[in-house]
This record gives C-alpha cells, sequence and structure tokens, in this order.
C-alpha cells in the first residue's frame, strides 16, 4: 500500500492545484492508497504566498490576517476530518473555491454553505471544531512536516509499505503525468528509487 501525505497552505492556489491532482490519482490507480491532507500554517508558509502573488510583504496587518485565514480553514479541516477524510478533502477544495487573491478574512457563513453543501451535520461540526484537540492536532500536522524535511507547499511524501526505504519527497506538482509516472514506477519497482529525472521535474 502507499501512503501519500499531501503538504499544503490552505490559501495558496497551487496547492488546490495539486490536492485535485493527488485526489485524481487516487482515483485512477489499482493500488490501494492511503491519502492525507497535511495543512501547514506558519509564516514561513504565508511569506511563501505572498511572494507567489506579489503582495507586499511589509505589509504586516495583510500577514497576519492571511495567516488567521489559513488557520481558521485548516481548523475547518481538521475538525471535518471527524465525520470523515473524504468529506474534509471535498470541504477543503470547496472552500479553496471561493478564495481570490490576496484571500479574503474568513468568512463563516461561507464555510457553513460549504458544509451544508456537502452534507455535514453542522452541530457535531460545531462541537468538534470547539475542542481544544483541534489545536493540538495543528501542532501535530505542524511536527510531522518537520520531520519529513517539509519547507515548502505543496509537497508530497510517498511511503510504499513494499520498500524498507525511506518515503521520496516531491515538490511542485504541476505536471499530472510526470507525478503518475513517478508513483507508478513506485509501486511496480518498490526495490529502487525513482531516477533523479524524474525527481528533478517535480521540484
Amino acid at each position: 500500500m502507499l501512503e501519500l501525505f499531501l503538504f499544503i497552505n490552505p490559501i495558496g492556489s497551487r496547492c488546490r492545484e495539486a490536492e485535485l491532482i493527488v485526489q485524481r490519482l487516487s482515483s485512477e490507480l489499482t493500488q490501494k492508497i492511503s491519502l492525507r491532507f497535511v495543512p501547514l500554517v506558519n509564516f514561513k508558509v504565508i511569506d511563501q504566498y505572498m511572494a507567489d502573488a506579489h503582495l507586499d510583504s511589509h505589509n504586516l496587518a495583510l500577514r497576519n490576517q492571511l495567516f488567521d485565514t489559513a488557520y481558521q480553514l485548516a481548523v475547518d479541516y481538521k475538525a471535518a476530518q471527524f465525520q470523515g477524510n473524504q468529506k474534509a478533502r471535498k470541504l477543503l477544495i470547496m472552500e479553496q473555491a471561493h478564495m481570490t487573491i490576496p484571500v479574503a478574512p474568513y468568512d463563516q457563513e461561507t464555510a457553513y454553505e460549504c458544509l451544508e453543501a456537502v452534507g455535514f451535520d453542522l452541530d457535531a461540526f460545531r462541537d468538534d471544531r470547539r475542542r481544544e484537540e483541534m489545536h493540538h492536532c495543528l501542532a501535530s500536522d505542524q511536527a510531522i512536516a518537520v520531520e519529513m524535511g517539509i519547507t515548502k507547499t505543496p509537497a508530497v511524501v510517498i511511503m510504499n509499505s513494499a520498500s524498507a526505504g525511506d518515503g521520496l519527497r516531491l515538490g511542485n506538482l504541476k505536471s499530472y503525468e510526470r507525478f503518475k509516472s513517478v508513483v507508478q514506477k513506485i509501486i511496480t519497482q518498490p526495490e529502487i528509487q525513482p531516477s533523479k529525472d524524474l525527481f528533478h521535474v517535480l521540484q
């Protein structure tokens, strides 16, 4: 079985594209895949977002607002996971579809419209979102990113249970076909790492 950890900035448009690519791959492959989105919310990730969007890095008010929006979306996602990972991923992608550049402040009304559209139990979601464990879950995600050497988003780490080797970390997932070819090579040849050519293409 493959385990795919996709590290994302919840407000990043490139991350949303990567989410859709990874989900597409998961649905197309016959190999069993465990897919996990890992939201990263720290100021390094926000600085990367601002640079990509050509925003004023000296605008601290905007920087703080972007951080808060990303954090609120991450909390939504973690709370939604209590009602199923697939539903949580669908919620995140739907919330991201409402985003502008630069991302506006978190809008609870829009979030609840998305929750209803996906089919969540709203009362249960509210209760889960208020749990103190939500913040511990997010802190755990940040620790996983540090452990796996993730510094930029989007990034994916692929672990193959059929291989005794380390996981493979890939960067920018712009090309679906190239990403798919790497994953297929991991599946068919678990004893070796994918070629450096393929690895560098995805960086």
